[in-house]
């Protein structure tokens, strides 16, 4: 029973790693906030580093154990020195996601803030549109126009460390306590981007008590990507355990 990896035992819910994402369309879109607002909402030995939120976008056609599935991860920058390690990166505020495979090994695995939902990203003519949507409400729609010039994931990656995912995972016990409370992390790993474009952007938050965006409103859209690339999830790590700390 040690090599469970996820039930029913004999038709789990999810691969193991690694997980390959093929072909994956991308629409990530970057707005200034309010970075006091931002650390409000972190937990306890998170630092915001950056007034920005971006804000991802994905269609993936082809994803192993999963297949078609929509999704969006919200993330801002943040920085940690848990046990005198310097790690930065970004921190998952909200994620919406069109699998339930996905959702479950989001927050069993990673600790990500999954919630099921839809994602739309969309070539409209001349301009490429991207929303969230749960309970048939929309959260956010951004637009940008259709691949309006060639850039590099440099651009992305110059306002915070978004490939480097932190999470807070908190899983409770059948009594009520508390399993599991870390901070963790991981990395996409062999990510080969096939195009990039960036370009300027509109970003709209509407109030969403359950995708509650607009707690993070926006002072200055930025700028929107789209790209297209392959990656895969391999196992990450364990930052910080709030319960070993405790004991």
């Amino acid at each position: 029973m040690n090599q469970v990896w996820s039930t029913p035992v004999k038709a789990p819910l999810y691969p193991t790693f690694p997980v390959e994402y093929k072909a994956v369309k991308i629409l990530s879109i970057v707005y200034r906030s309010d970075i006091e607002l931002i650390q409000a909402d972190l937990p306890a030995g998170l630092v915001a580093t950056s007034d920005c939120v971006m804000v991802h976008c994905y269609d993936m056609p082809d994803v192993q154990g999963m297949g078609q599935v929509q999704e969006a991860n919200v993330m801002v920058g943040v920085k940690t020195d848990f046990g005198g390690e310097v790690i930065s990166g970004g921190f998952s505020t909200n994620l919406i996601i069109s699998s339930d495979v996905g959702l479950a090994q989001g927050r069993e695995v990673h600790g990500q803030p999954k919630k099921l939902g839809n994602v739309s990203l969309q070539a409209r003519g001349d301009t490429h549109v991207a929303e969230i949507w749960r309970n048939d409400i929309r959260a956010f729609r951004a637009t940008t126009p259709y691949k309006y010039q060639r850039s590099e994931i440099a651009e992305l990656e110059n306002i915070f460390s978004f490939k480097n995912n932190i999470n807070h995972k908190v899983i409770p016990n059948i009594d009520g306590s508390i399993a599991i409370n870390q901070i963790t992390t991981r990395t996409l790993r062999d990510v080969e981007v096939y195009e990039f474009w960036s370009g300027p952007t509109t970003v709209e938050l509407a109030p969403h008590i359950q995708v509650p965006l607009y707690r993070h409103p926006v002072i200055e859209p930025v700028l929107a990507c789209y790209w297209v690339a392959d990656f895969k999830l391999k196992p990450g790590a364990i930052v910080h355990d709030y319960l070993a700390v405790e004991k």
